[in-house]
């Protein structure tokens, strides 16, 4: 049976993967004379920067100024991503899926404070009843970690719970921890190579919660 969703929050609530490549693309042309290639930006997409930085210093003997990096990128950021919508399909199936009785939690391996700015600004935060960040575990994605504790906060079981996902790392995660995923791609992580997922859509609004449930 069906019990509960759980949601990431780039990428699937917000269209932050495609600011995120363009402020990062732009950075490394401007700083380091270097063209950053879609692959290597999938690397850190539902994971962290430190793990860009250590492909790109390692592969392309770069050196970044980690410190430099996170504070021009995180500025130009909260510029562009201040009135960013909820994407295509979001608001009907959050409410879909509290109409039909399940639990709601996001799981994200961002910090805390930008989910719940956005969520907060889009109207949406009241209707989810746990958030996990990265400030809730140790290892974020693709460790299982998130997932982990998201289960735990719905108080579920892996096989009472889907994850809707948009990251390759994601879609690891939720493996090992042994949850099925919907994956919905956008403009960046549809260039990922992954077959780890239950679903693939195009976007949510492709998503009926009631078909979903009847499958469990």
């Amino acid at each position: 049976m069906l019990k509960a969703i759980i949601m990431d929050f780039d990428g699937v609530i917000i269209d932050t993967e495609v600011i995120w490549y363009d402020i990062f693309a732009e950075w490394f042309m401007k700083n380091k004379n270097y063209h950053l290639s879609m692959n290597e930006f999938l690397q850190c997409v539902g994971a962290d920067t430190d793990t860009l930085i250590e492909i790109l210093e390692e592969r392309s003997n770069l050196s970044i100024e980690r410190e430099k990096f996170l504070n021009d990128t995180n500025k130009i950021f909260i510029e562009r991503s201040e009135r960013l919508p909820a994407k295509d399909g979001v608001v009907r199936v959050i409410e879909s899926i509290k109409n039909a009785g399940l639990t709601l939690t996001l799981a994200t391996s961002s910090s805390r404070p930008k989910p719940i700015k956005h969520l907060t600004r889009l109207g949406l935060i009241d209707y989810f009843d746990a958030i996990v960040t990265a400030d809730d575990v140790s290892s974020i994605k693709p460790s299982p970690d998130l997932f982990l504790k998201a289960l735990e906060k719905a108080n579920v079981h892996s096989e009472e719970a889907v994850i809707i996902e948009d990251s390759e790392n994601g879609l690891l995660a939720a493996s090992k921890a042994n949850v099925k995923a919907i994956w919905v791609p956008n403009d960046i992580t549809k260039h990922s190579n992954t077959q780890q997922y239950y679903k693939k859509i195009k976007s949510l609004s492709e998503l009926i919660i009631s078909d979903l449930a009847s499958e469990f």
